[in-house]
């Protein structure tokens, strides 16, 4: 089994920490304190120069990338039952495709999103507006972009709505899906998740991120099945820094470890 590990990333640093540890991928935002938000254009560039700038140098996986995530704004506190965080207006839809549209042109291998209707379903002309935004881009550039639906679906009222979002999402030509399966912790939301890959048919990968630590992964990937796994890797506070330690939020040790988690499996 080959278990993908993603890590979430708000500065270059960072993404320099994932890569070096051995991840799969970085998803890049900024304030990963309120679940993170789409990142300015220019630091979505340095961020994409430099992941290829790391695979030259062989200091990256093979295939590393950067996908950037689209979220025009953020509450304070869970949103785990709570659709309206995910529901927005046109302005707001008309500025997460432009967001999109703009990271992809920056060199985003992928973008990952989503929006809700208040009833907590899947606002799929709002997601296709901005999917479409993002494939044009990616067309424009001669490159192919990886559409992801993140943790709205975790705002969703019950596990048969996010089981029903994967089918929609499979026909919307998503690739992937990051989903804790509506808990707050992925390893609780395990179960739920099981049935998303289930209804994936193997044709969308189900990617459990939601206080994911190194050493859940094992127990996770065995019971809901998941081929990847998603976490921000962050420094406990107050945990002592090492004088060599990168200006980052970004654990180097917290990222190894679970890329070994990961591998071993």
């Amino acid at each position: 089994m080959s278990i993908r590990v993603e890590i979430a990333v708000q500065d270059v640093a960072g993404l320099e920490v994932a890569a070096r540890a051995g991840a799969h991928r970085a998803e890049l935002c900024v304030d990963l304190d309120r679940g993170g938000l789409t990142p300015p254009v220019a630091l979505v560039e340095e961020c994409a120069r430099r992941a290829t700038s790391l695979l030259d140098a062989q200091q990256a996986r093979p295939h590393f990338d950067v996908h950037v995530l689209i979220r025009s704004r953020a509450g304070d506190g869970d949103f785990l039952g709570r659709p309206a965080e995910f529901v927005y207006t046109p302005e707001e839809i008309a500025l997460m495709a432009e967001q999109a549209a703009a990271s992809v042109q920056a060199g985003a291998a992928g973008i990952v999103f989503g929006a809700l209707t208040p009833e907590g379903r899947l606002d799929l002309p709002a997601i296709e507006q901005v999917r479409d935004a993002a494939l044009e881009a990616a067309q424009s550039t001669l490159r192919s972009v990886t559409l992801t639906a993140h943790r709205a679906l975790d705002a969703m009222p019950a596990a048969d709505h996010r089981v029903e979002a994967v089918e929609q999402l499979l026909g919307a030509g998503f690739h992937r899906i990051l989903s804790s399966g509506g808990a707050a912790r992925a390893l609780d939301g395990a179960d739920d998740l099981a049935r998303m890959v289930e209804a994936s048919e193997g044709l969308l990968d189900v990617c459990a991120g939601g206080g994911v630590r190194p050493a859940d992964i094992a127990d996770l990937v065995h019971r809901s099945h998941v081929g990847d796994v998603h976490l921000s890797a962050r420094r406990r506070p107050g945990a002592p820094l090492e004088p060599d330690a990168p200006d980052t939020p970004t654990d180097p040790a917290i990222a190894a470890a679970a890329v070994d988690a990961a591998g071993a499996l």
